[in-house]
């Protein structure tokens, strides 16, 4: 559950490794549900369903109810994602009632909070509301994985829906304190969204631009680029609020290209209407009606009824703007007709979800007095030692899978990270070595160049290395790279990149860092360093380094920025070494 919410994109990555070493068929429908919910939480909901549709083919749910029920809660997720929410509320409830009669409150908590999901995609904000409540009231009682600030961050998003940012602001911040103190990564950063949008749409746009702009490094610090796709959205429509369009618009782009490679036509039609409004404002109806085209293709469906509404909203305003306004005027009626029709669907399905159960409840009672009247107590009794029976063997098969998936998984994790410690960490120093130093290098300077981010970088050489080699031995000179090292790691950041990129020369770079803050944080450095020989015993050897420093804005590619510090360690180096120069 843990690394659902952490880090999705790594439980991708290991179970798809185990699918592919071809499991046994039991073991495969549990690797496919993981899979499914992994998908699930990183917004890939197309890739979800298949996963959840694929376990349950090869189930039977008379004679694995526990397990089949499960995997219709994780179906019922992808269905939600992918727009088809009417289709997945049977699944969901029949997977309530059942949690319920059989006292299963981690499923009936997980049941509640997909409940709860589907009526926000529906609209029925009170309804989703409700079970959402139901779940937190359940895990205040009960020990359970979804905790009561995880349904605290669910309630902040219907107030958020309905506009009640107040409201919301104080819910997302109790999830987001404990998410913070348990380090978990993704529900921290979906929690950061909903805050940052409560504040961006009150009065403190700053705080929520700082908030969605943290949200945005987290989700991309775990791979979750949708997540980032949903931040940057939120950015531009407070960029566009401020006035400032054109950083609005690189924002949606990049969002936009996300949320159309994850199939996500919702988001897709939002950051459309986004990009129409800007448009707008700046008087191109033409390109205006040209955004709102794209969206008709994608709004089909049942639950796209409130986007077809916004749309057309926003395409009369197109029309007004172009001074065609018997169009206008005509497209606002029709919207207003939908708007009716929306909240005739809603009434009437309440109705009839309220009759269901009450004719369900109805012939239950019916049953249970029939049962009651024709049962004998021996067959009460031979039915109850039939099911008891039958619950040990599912309650073993259910430990024999569990530790089975639990071996598997610890198994190929340590495999995992062994193949990643060779390919990424250098054996000596135990930094990153130098493909993975310059991927990464590549891949932060390309964010810091979009959104004009501060970026620093230097190259470092231990000063005299050969002659240290030559005159106390190899053996001291691998001690002096091991302690460089260990005493690098202790004294950068986690978000900084350190790395070996030849015998004595290392590069380091500082994301979000400006170069007068670099230079201090290497200066510091650069003088833990000359003690390196006392904490290895070899007080005798003298050691220093020297460096060379450039910002981002020094060059337009990783090559060149790379080159332009080179240039600055060699002026370091031959004028007396023991020096930081930054390149001018």
């Amino acid at each position: 559950m843990n690394d659902f919410r952490d880090d999705p994109q790594r439980v991708v990555d290991k179970v798809s490794s185990l699918i592919s070493e071809s499991p046994s068929t039991s073991e495969l429908v549990g690797l496919r549900f993981v899979l499914s919910r992994a998908y699930s939480a990183l917004v890939l909901h197309d890739l979800a369903l298949q996963q959840a549709d694929a376990a349950l083919n090869t189930i039977d749910p008379e004679a694995e109810p526990w397990l089949y029920h499960h995997l219709a809660l994780a179906k019922a997720e992808a269905l939600d994602g992918l727009g088809r929410a009417q289709r997945a509320e049977k699944l969901a409830r029949d997977a309530l009632v059942w949690a319920r009669q059989n006292q299963e409150t981690e499923m009936q908590a997980h049941a509640l909070s997909t409940m709860g999901y589907l009526k926000l995609t529906l609209s029925a904000t009170d309804e989703a509301l409700s079970f959402f409540q139901k779940g937190y009231s359940l895990s205040q009682r009960e020990n359970l994985r979804l905790k009561p600030e995880d349904f605290a961050a669910m309630i902040g998003l219907v107030h958020e829906y309905r506009e009640e940012y107040e409201l919301a602001v104080p819910y997302f911040e109790q999830a987001e304190t404990y998410y913070r103190q348990n380090n978990i990564r993704l529900e921290l950063a979906n929690t950061l969204f909903g805050l940052g949008q409560a504040y961006a749409n009150t009065d403190d746009v700053e705080e929520g631009l700082r908030l969605l702009l943290e949200s945005a490094h987290l989700a991309i610090d775990i791979n979750d680029v949708q997540g980032a796709a949903y931040s940057y959205q939120a950015i531009a429509s407070a960029l566009v609020r401020q006035g400032e369009r054109d950083a609005a618009s690189s924002y949606l782009e990049d969002a936009l290209t996300l949320f159309a490679q994850a199939k996500n036509p919702f988001m897709q039609i939002g950051v459309l209407l986004e990009q129409a409004n800007i448009a707008l404002i700046e008087g191109n109806p033409a390109t205006a009606m040209t955004f709102i085209d794209k969206t008709e293709a994608l709004a089909k469906g049942d639950s796209f009824l409130p986007h077809r509404i916004k749309i057309n909203e926003m395409r009369s305003r197109v029309f007004a703007a172009k001074g065609e306004f018997e169009k206008a005027y005509v497209l606002m009626l029709e919207n207003q007709k939908a708007n009716q029709r929306l909240q005739k669907e809603q009434n009437g399905q309440r109705l009839l979800e309220l009759k269901t159960r009450f004719e369900v409840e109805q012939q239950q009672a019916q049953n249970d007095l029939l049962k009651e009247q024709n049962l004998r107590q021996q067959t009460q009794l031979q039915n109850e030692q039939k099911m008891q029976r039958y619950s040990i063997a599912l309650v073993f098969m259910l430990i024999v899978i569990c530790a089975l998936m639990f071996w598997l998984y610890n198994n190929g994790r340590q495999h995992q990270r062994r193949l990643e410690n060779l390919a990424n960490e250098d054996g000596l120093t135990r930094l990153k070595t130098r493909r993975k130093t310059l991927e990464d290098v590549e891949q932060q300077l390309g964010l810091a160049y979009r959104h004009n981010d501060y970026f620093s970088l230097a190259i470092l050489d231990l000063d005299h290395f050969k002659d240290i080699n030559d005159k106390y031995g190899h053996q001291v000179g691998d001690d002096v790279l091991r302690a460089f090292g260990e005493l690098a790691v202790n004294a950068f950041r986690s978000t900084d990149i350190i790395g070996r990129i030849g015998g004595e020369e290392f590069l380091f770079a500082f994301p979000h860092t400006s170069g007068d803050d670099a230079e201090d944080m290497l200066k510091q450095f650069a003088e833990s360093v000359k003690h390196i020989p006392e904490n290895i015993n070899t007080p005798q050897l003298a050691l220093s380094v020297s460096i060379g420093l450039v910002s981002a804005a020094s060059a337009s590619t990783s090559t060149q920025l790379i080159a332009n510090a080179d240039a600055a360690l060699y002026k370091a180096k031959s004028s007396g070494r023991d020096k930081l120069v930054v390149f001018s």
